[in-house]
């Protein structure tokens, strides 16, 4: 007996299924493996093109298919934060004992349950659950391994049948016509208002149509399309800016900036700054002042809202040139996947006090843990060696040595009045820094030669009480980093005011807050700032002085 309909169905067995991250400025194949595949949005926004078919808006939760040796898709994020896409690698076969091949003519075959070309929705929470079941089916091994595969990839496939939608527009559609149109003619000036024409509809009818068709209005569409195609040329870094703008249809430069700007958040400028690595930040310390000064601009990179006074919580010397770079508030545990929903190729980050050392940081090879320094140099150029840029952080070394001589110069006469200890203040706490192991200390005590106090002779910082600081009785006491509130309330503690710096009035209190020897850029600023306070105590000004005029002081620094 000849098959037919009913004895003949497809059958789906899974194969592989992994996760795949797609990156702004760039247009990207679909994997295809050679096999069907399930393409599911999982996080961000774009265009997908099937050859030379159509193209379609894309974002979270839709989903797409790719026949066996049908038309290539292409991948276009629209956003810094990329595309995160879930591709499902499975391959279908005819059942009843009998190929397609062989069966007899006239017999009708079952229609596949996806149609190439069609981009639909399925919501992301049960999506995502199915994906995970079928995942963790494909890694199961045994008896069973196989069936229960097949039934994860059967219910997957259930799913998204009951949310099909009917197909996008097919490419003679006439909104497709102007689609192409548009796509066609980046280069080229179009008139919106020519589009319902081509179309051959009304101009009301016709806006309304594309925008349930794409979600936005033609016009937004096309400048869509002209940015995506601009990022492309920027991040090939081979294109002028003039250029770009030309070829994506702007004949003014400066026009195109304004509506590159206003699109994707950044000017173009900042946007090629990124063009080489997309890196990300992820420390205590200000280590995007090193990739700054290498000439790199990180996407990402800790912040401190609290301390520091400005709206994105850098520090104001790093304010300006971090236009376009995410804040991370790094005064809480900063999670791997605050980071890497911004698609970064590579975070560079050192251990926190508290906890960020989830156990998804660096899953994928991404994540390169700085080793704890002493120095700013080391850090500098261990930070240079991941990114290829020793040369020029050589280059950088020798000149911040040429300022740390020229400040050192400055700064002979305040260097060689007397002996100095550093303390920074905090609520119920004194921390008395030793000589060595911490940027700043090697700085003031080897570099500009100021002398220690006799006591010093230890690393990094030790905290200590107003009494066992009165052991040490310091000749001059420079206050680092602390809050006027903390500074007044030691400052009226008797044992305080028994220390022989406060008696002799040799306690210095410069507006330090922004005072950062860890990095090249925080370090030049900070021999800027050293050499405006010590001048003034160069001129004559005492510590009483310095105390009585100190609003006016940290205004000035």
């Amino acid at each position: 007996m000849s098959p037919n309909a009913t004895s003949i169905y497809y059958a789906y067995y899974p194969l592989h299924i992994g996760s795949h991250r797609f990156r702004e400025g760039r247009r990207s194949e679909v994997p295809a493996r050679g096999t069907d595949a399930l393409a599911w949005i999982q996080e961000g926004s774009g265009i997908v093109c099937f050859g030379s078919l159509s193209s379609r808006p894309i974002s979270e939760g839709d989903f797409f298919y790719l026949p066996e040796g049908g038309a290539c898709a292409e991948l276009m994020p629209d956003s810094a934060e990329g595309l995160s896409v879930i591709l499902v690698h499975f391959q279908s076969a005819l059942v009843n004992g009998e190929s397609a091949a062989s069966v007899p003519e006239g017999t009708s075959l079952p229609q596949p349950l996806f149609i190439p070309g069609a981009v639909h929705h399925a919501p992301a929470p049960q999506t995502g659950s199915l994906l995970r079941q079928l995942g963790q089916a494909l890694e199961e091994r045994g008896e069973l391994a196989s069936l229960r595969r097949q039934l994860a990839l059967g219910e997957l496939i259930l799913h998204l049948q009951a949310y099909r939608k009917v197909a996008s527009a097919p490419a003679h559609d006439p909104l497709q016509l102007t689609i192409d149109y548009m796509e066609q003619r980046i280069g080229k000036p179009v008139q919106i208002g020519d589009l319902p024409d081509l179309a051959g509809m009304t101009p009301s009818s016709y806006s309304r149509a594309f925008k349930k068709l794409t979600g936005m209005s033609p016009g937004a569409y096309l400048t869509g399309l002209r940015m995506l195609r601009a990022k492309e040329l920027m991040a090939s870094g081979n294109a002028a800016l003039r250029d770009v703008a030309t070829s994506v249809g702007y004949q003014d430069e400066l026009y195109f900036s304004r509506v590159f700007k206003k699109t994707e958040g950044v000017s173009p400028s900042v946007f090629m700054k990124r063009r080489d690595r997309r890196i990300a930040i992820v420390s205590s310390l200000q280590l995007q002042d090193h990739l700054l000064a290498l000439g790199i601009l990180p996407i990402a990179a800790p912040s401190f809202p609290s301390y520091f006074k400005t709206a994105s919580g850098f520090p104001s010397f790093l304010q300006e040139r971090l236009s376009g770079t995410i804040p991370l508030n790094a005064e809480r545990p900063i999670r791997s996947e605050d980071v890497m929903r911004h698609s970064p190729d590579l975070v560079l980050r050192t251990r926190l006090n508290h906890d960020l050392g989830d156990k998804h940081w660096g899953e994928d090879g991404n994540a390169d843990l700085i080793d704890e320094s002493v120095t700013w140099e080391q850090y500098f150029r261990e930070i240079a060696a991941r990114v290829d840029r020793k040369t020029e952080a050589e280059r950088v070394i020798r000149r911040m040595a040429q300022q740390e001589q020229e400040t050192r110069r400055k700064l002979a006469e305040a260097a060689a009045a007397g002996k100095w200890a550093i303390v920074r203040l905090l609520p119920g706490k004194c921390r008395l820094y030793g000589s060595s192991d911490h940027a700043f200390t090697e700085l003031f005590y080897q570099r500009l030669r100021f002398k220690p106090e006799k006591g010093l002779d230890f690393g990094a910082y030790r905290t200590v009480t107003p009494r066992e600081l009165l052991q040490l009785d310091p000749e001059q006491l420079l206050i680092l980093w602390t809050d006027e509130s903390v500074y007044h309330a030691f400052a009226s503690d008797p044992v305080w005011q028994r220390l022989r710096a406060v008696r002799e009035s040799r306690v210095y209190y410069p507006d330090s807050r922004e005072w950062d020897a860890w990095g090249p850029i925080g370090r030049a600023h900070t021999l800027k700032e050293m050499v405006k306070y010590f001048g003034r105590l160069q001129r004559g000004v005492s510590g009483r002085e310095q105390a009585r005029q100190g609003k006016e002081g940290r205004q000035a620094l």
